[in-house]
C-alpha cells in the first residue's frame, strides 16, 4: 500500500507562487538557539484517549494532499505517513506526516475547526508537548488554506533520545486565536502618571522559583536587586489595561528605576517575545539601558507547561530624563482568546531519514572535532567537551547553487564527555540538493 501511494504522490508538485511565498518566508524567519544537557528523563505518554481514531491512508485525504502541496514531492517522499486524527471542543488535528534524523523529529500537524471559523492565519497550538524530547518544541504555521479553513503546522522537537522505531505522543493542550504582533508600541503612559497612581512602592523578598533576566548594559549603574519584588499595590485602575497579556498590580520608581509588576491573563501567559521599555522621544528608545525582569510564581497550564504567573520589569531611568517625557513601550506577542482542550495522538516513527557520517579529527580553535553528520533536517557536529571558552566552530551547508542553506536555529547538548552542535534548516532539503558543508571554513569529506 505505501509504495502504490508514494508512486501516486510523486505526481504532485509545488505551485511556483507556493514556492515563493515559503522561500521568502523562510528567509524572514529569526534563528533560535536553544542549549540543554543531555541525557534528560522525558516522561514518554503512550496512551491514546478515547477521543482520538486512527483515520484511513489514502492519496484522497485532504489534509495529506494539502501537505504535500505545501512542501513539494522532494520532501513528501522523506515524510512517514501518519494521517492520526483527534477532536476536542469541535476542534479536530490531524497528525499528517512525521520525520526524524534521531537529533531532530518534525511533525506535521493539520488543524481545522469543525464548529465554525474560529481558525484563520491568526492561530497557533500551545502547551505543545512532545514524549521523548528533551525540551519543549517549537511550533510554525507553515500555510493557512482560506478554501478548507485548515491550519497546517510543523512541530520540531530536539531529541533527547534516539526514537527510531519507538512510539511517541504528541500532546496538544491549547488553540490559540486572534494572534497580534507588537512593535515598539508606546503606551503614552509616562513615568511620572505611574508615580502618580503608585507613590510609595514597598518591597518584598521573592519566594519559590524565579527567573532573572538582564537584556542590554547600561552606563547609569542603576542596581538591579532580584532577590525582592514589589508588594501588591491598590490603585485607582486607570494602568490595569497597559499590556494586553496582563494587568499592573503594583508599580513606582526605586533606586533610580521604575518598577512594573504584571499578573498575566488566562490568555496572556501565552504571550511570546514580550519586551518592555523606556522611550525617551517619538520614536525613539534609549538602546543603552538595560532592561532587567524577574519572573515568579511558577504555575502549570492545562497541558503540563510550565509558566510564571507573575513578570516584575525593573527599567532604569536615564539620567536626568523628565518623568513626564519618559514613556513606557512595549514589543512581543499576544492572542485574544485560547481553546483549551486535550488533543493527544501516539504513533510510531519509522526509519531515520538517510543521513550522511562522516568521522574526523580537526582541531579548530579550542575544540576537537570527531563526528560530523549531515540529514534532510540538519547538520550535528560532535565534539569533545574539554572545557574550552572559544566560540564553537560555525556549522553552513551550502546547496548546489553554492548559497548557505537558511538555517532555522542551532542547539547544543551534552552527554557527559561529548558535546553535540545542531544546525536546523529551515525546511528538509534532499541530500542530493546539497552540495557542502564546512566546520569552521574546513570542508567535511563524506566517503558515504
Amino acid at each position: 500500500m505505501k509504495s502504490a501511494i508514494d508512486r501516486r504522490l510523486s505526481a504532485l508538485c509545488v505551485p511556483d507562487d507556493m514556492a515563493q511565498r515559503i522561500q521568502a518566508a523562510a528567509q524572514k524567519k529569526r534563528p533560535r538557539v536553544i542549549r540543554f544537557r543531555r541525557p534528560l528523563a522525558v516522561a514518554a505518554v503512550f496512551c491514546l484517549i478515547l477521543a482520538c481514531s486512527m483515520g484511513v491512508l489514502a492519496t484522497t485525504v485532504p489534509s495529506v494532499q494539502n501537505l504535500f502541496a505545501i512542501v513539494g514531492t522532494q520532501i513528501s517522499s522523506m515524510l512517514q505517513p501518519i494521517e492520526r486524527s483527534c477532536t476536542d471542543n469541535g476542534i479536530e488535528t490531524t497528525v499528517v506526516a512525521a520525520m526524524n534524523d534521531n537529533d531532530m523529529v518534525d511533525i506535521y500537524v493539520a488543524v481545522k475547526d469543525l464548529e465554525g471559523s474560529r481558525i484563520n492565519e491568526r492561530t497557533n497550538l500551545a502547551d505543545v508537548q512532545l514524549s521523548g524530547i528533551a525540551m519543549t518544541p517549537m511550533v510554525q504555521m507553515v500555510q493557512f488554506d482560506e478554501k478548507t479553513a485548515t491550519a497546517t503546522f510543523r512541530i520540531e522537537g530536539v531529541c533527547g533520545e534516539d526514537l527510531n522505531g519507538k512510539k511517541i505522543t504528541l500532546s496538544i493542550g491549547a488553540v490559540l486565536l486572534g494572534r497580534t504582533e507588537w512593535s515598539d508600541q508606546n503606551t503614552g503612559i509616562s513615568v511620572s502618571d505611574i508615580e502618580t497612581v503608585f507613590p510609595s512602592p514597598a518591597f518584598q523578598p521573592i519566594t519559590g522559583n524565579a527567573t532573572r533576566t538582564t537584556v542590554g548594559f547600561s552606563d547609569s549603574g542603576a542596581p538591579f536587586n532580584g532577590d525582592q519584588a514589589l508588594v501588591p499595590a491598590e490603585s485607582d485602575g486607570s494602568l490595569d489595561s497597559m499590556f494586553p497579556w496582563g494587568g499592573l498590580t503594583s508599580g513606582g520608581v526605586a533606586d533610580n528605576a521604575l518598577h512594573l509588576q504584571l499578573k498575566y491573563s488566562a490568555v496572556g501567559k501565552y504571550a511570546q517575545f514580550t519586551q518592555v521599555f523606556l522611550m525617551t522621544g517619538k520614536p525613539e528608545k534609549d538602546e543603552k539601558l538595560p532592561i532587567h525582569s524577574i519572573d515568579f510564581g511558577k504555575c502549570e497550564t492545562r497541558g503540563g507547561s510550565q509558566y510564571y504567573e507573575y513578570t516584575e520589569y525593573i527599567l532604569p531611568l536615564p539620567q536626568g530624563a523628565d518623568p513626564e517625557k519618559l514613556t513606557v513601550a512595549y514589543s512581543g506577542i499576544s492572542y485574544e482568546d485560547a481553546v483549551p482542550g486535550k488533543w493527544d495522538t501516539t504513533f510510531r516513527l519509522e526509519s531515520v531519514s538517510r543521513q550522511r557520517v562522516a568521522h574526523v579529527e580537526l582541531n579548530i580553535g579550542g575544540w576537537h572535532v570527531t563526528q560530523v553528520e549531515l540529514s534532510p533536517m540538519g547538520v550535528s557536529v560532535t565534539v569533545d567537551d574539554n572545557g574550552s571558552s572559544d566560540p564553537l566552530p560555525e556549522i553552513l551547508a551550502y546547496d548546489k547553487s553554492g548559497a548557505p542553506i537558511p538555517v532555522n536555529g542551532s542547539s547544543s547538548s551534552w552527554n557527559g564527555t561529548e558535546r553535540i552542535c545542531k544546525n536546523q534548516f529551515t525546511s528538509p532539503l534532499p541530500l542530493e540538493q546539497i552540495s557542502r558543508v564546512t566546520i569552521g571554513g574546513v570542508e567535511i569529506d563524506f566517503k558515504n
